[in-house]
């Protein structure tokens, strides 16, 4: 009995894992591993701001332990400025994907798709998993003592989003350009293919400058929005870049960065990435750890923030993306199918995981830059295989994981 039921189980999970190395063979090598990449690096660098000063991590407000003031200053002038690309790098992706992804599946369907895949797991995530896991850690190791329903859904609260903004603002990103490409051809105009070049990415550059000063005299930055918090301060970088994608996916862009635009955004990057830093260390010795007076108003840091900021969400992504197509259309040893599978997933799970394995470390007399490494590694780890546990075991969740 036991050798046919672990014959039947072999048979499901061989084809299981036929299934996803057939998924995994259609698609971009390089794009899989880039996601990969940039996802367990966003979730190292959750793992470690829940550790420092910076109210940029749910479990900030309950650390038990601190960073040292080095080692935050060496994180947020080393790691800071490259933390600042990783999300517009995956909205550089969206927008290059979309458009073919929408002229093979047409308006309906792609829509349809969209909610299903974006939009579902955006409603569930906000308004039970998110709750849920702030439930524990400010109920449980805080000093919340309010109900559930109006610590999180009272008259006066803001829907957290937490990791999931991206989610959101993709998903509005996608259906207004779904829109506003039904109304084109309803009134029908075409345009031809033109090549980006540098100066007009310095002119977005500085648009993107401009309007992110603007709107952060509104929603300064990492502050939280009325009703649903989307990271409104964080749009016009956003909105850009994910606007450049769309335009570059017509001359090919998902196959080849131009190699002399690759170059040049390499260098904008480098130096915009040494005057992030520099920024940052100033900010840190003359204000301390925590000062706030850049993130928005007509302060010369508030100014200034948006300018090194600009260049480096605009011209970073396209760096990254060539750099990329260069070093990682190949097989990496510990990229594989049922990882990259896996991680919208980890994406998704990652408060979750990274809050639960912080409270368990809780007891444990360690330093915060060692407890910051553990929760670090073992998130990663424990995000990507709890997503595919729940992918291969949970009948339908493949459809919007």
């Amino acid at each position: 009995m036991r050798k046919v039921r672990g014959t039947a189980s072999s048979r499901v999970t061989g084809s299981h894992d036929a299934e996803v190395t057939r998924w995994a063979s259609a698609r971009l090598r390089y794009v899989d591993n880039l996601k990969v990449i940039l996802i367990a690096a966003i979730i190292v660098g959750h793992a470690v701001s829940g550790y420092g000063e910076l109210d940029w991590w749910a479990y900030a407000d309950q650390r038990e332990t601190t960073l040292s003031p080095v080692t935050q200053a060496i994180v947020l002038a080393v790691g800071g400025p490259f933390a600042m690309l990783l999300i517009p790098v995956l909205f550089l992706v969206a927008g290059l994907m979309t458009p073919p992804s929408l002229a093979r599946k047409h308006p309906g369907p792609y829509v349809r798709d969209r909610l299903l895949r974006l939009g579902i797991v955006f409603a569930v995530y906000v308004l039970v998993l998110l709750p849920l896991t702030m439930y524990v850690l400010e109920h449980w190791i805080g000093t919340d003592t309010g109900s559930y329903w109006s610590s999180y859904f009272g008259a006066e609260k803001t829907l957290d989003t937490g990791t999931l903004w991206f989610v959101g603002d993709l998903l509005l990103f996608t259906l207004a350009y779904t829109g506003w490409t039904v109304a084109r051809r309803r009134l029908a105009t075409r345009s031809a293919v033109h090549e980006i070049t540098a100066r007009q990415l310095a002119l977005v550059s500085v648009v993107v400058a401009v309007t992110t000063f603007l709107v952060r005299l509104v929603f300064p930055f990492n502050s939280e929005n009325r009703y649903l918090d989307l990271n409104f301060y964080q749009w016009p970088a956003c909105i850009a870049i994910f606007a450049v994608g769309i335009v570059a996916s017509r001359a090919d862009w998902l196959t080849a960065v131009p190699d002399r635009l690759r170059r040049i955004s390499g260098v904008v990057t480098l130096v915009a990435l040494a005057a992030f830093g520099g920024f940052v260390l100033v900010g840190v010795s003359e204000s301390g750890i925590g000062e706030e007076a850049w993130t928005g108003g007509w302060d010369w840091s508030a100014m200034m923030f948006p300018v090194i900021e600009s260049p480096l969400v605009v011209f970073g992504p396209i760096w990254l993306l060539g750099l990329a197509q260069r070093r990682l259309a190949r097989q990496v040893p510990w990229i594989r199918p049922p990882v990259i599978r896996a991680c919208f997933g980890a994406f998704v799970l990652q408060q979750v995981v990274l809050v639960l394995l912080a409270i368990a470390l809780r007891p444990v007399p360690l330093p915060a830059e060692l407890k910051a490494l553990a929760v670090a590694t073992g998130g990663v780890i424990l995000c990507f295989a709890l997503a595919w546990l729940l992918i291969t075991r949970i009948p339908g969740l493949s459809r919007v994981l």
